[in-house]
């Protein structure tokens, strides 16, 4: 791994973690060392480390709870951005519209916890939803119906070229579970989001979260590890269902299993490689190719494998 000079950083470079093994902060329980980590406090943390990053030519990439990546095991060369940016709040019209605004690295739970707290409504279907809103925003989180795509007004960013910019939802080109971010990954770095939203009755929005969250409790295995949803459900398919129709429930590579509760799901114990969790994957798109003739193009982001 490349040696990275601390000094650049300043004034945070007391605070780089060097060879940090990303599996201590990953969901997955799996993940090489990367050449450098720093738990990022604030926005202006954030953004001072990635124009760092741009300006001196060194290969990264911010995170937030590492929920839905599968990092190799041979790790990253670059520096890791673990982005703990939280900060929300809102306003309101006298319409009944609200505009909330989040840092990037703000939980999705607190963030359905302050729309409930404050009666602000169209988070909902977030409840129960692991990550935080930068990585949502990224890959176009949803469910219930419902997605990101739907609500986000713009996107503050700090692009390639080291130039801070807004995106509005336009210029996001939202698709299913993707994003022009997405589909540039690396290229740019989500510091803030606003969201059109709505104000509701309390109560009204804390039984429709918490029927939300029963219901991703009950099918989905939300307390054991694992990155979510691994495949992305194919046109008028679901993944899942195809994956349990191949036989492949309770299926292990070594510490990685496809889920009991949902064939949609891989957990992981302790121990588990990233190599186990790759195979895994390859070994349920095969599975399936060879049974039903559909390729599941993954969900989740796996960063360090070759296509």
């Amino acid at each position: 791994m490349p040696e990275i000079d601390p000094s650049v950083f300043s004034p945070y470079e007391n605070e780089l973690l060097r060879a940090e093994p990303l599996r201590e902060h990953a969901f997955s329980l799996c993940g090489g060392p990367c050449s450098g980590l720093f738990r990022v406090k604030d926005r202006s943390m954030l953004a001072t480390l990635a124009e760092r990053c741009i300006s001196h030519n060194l290969p990264f990439r911010v995170f937030g709870g590492l929920t839905n990546v599968l990092v190799s095991d041979d790790g990253y060369d670059g520096v890791v951005l673990l982005n703990r940016a939280g900060t929300v709040s809102h306003e309101e019209d006298d319409d009944g519209t609200v505009l909330l605004k989040a840092d990037a690295g703000a939980g999705m739970a607190a963030v359905v916890r302050y729309c409930a707290e404050h009666e602000i409504s169209g988070f909902e279907w977030a409840a129960g939803l692991p990550g935080t809103v930068g990585g949502a925003v990224y890959g176009n989180a949803g469910a219930f119906g419902s997605d990101i795509s739907r609500c986000c007004r713009t996107v503050s960013v700090i692009d390639a070229d080291g130039r801070r910019r807004n995106l509005s939802n336009g210029d996001m080109d939202f698709a299913y579970r993707s994003s022009l971010l997405k589909r540039s990954a690396g290229n740019s770095v989500v510091l803030h989001c606003e969201f059109l939203l709505k104000k509701g009755n309390k109560a009204d929005i804390l039984a429709k979260a918490e029927e939300y969250r029963t219901i991703r409790k009950n099918a989905q295995p939300v307390s054991e590890h694992s990155l979510g949803s691994v495949f992305k459900n194919p046109e008028n398919e679901s993944a899942g269902k195809l994956i349990q129709a191949a036989g492949l429930k309770g299926f292990s590579i070594g510490k990685a299993t496809v889920s009991m509760k949902h064939a949609n799901f891989i957990t992981t114990e302790k121990g588990v490689t990233a190599a186990d969790y790759h195979r895994l994957v390859q070994h349920v798109q095969n599975c399936v190719l060879d049974r039903f003739g559909i390729c599941l193009e993954p969900e989740i982001e796996m960063l360090g494998f070759e296509s």
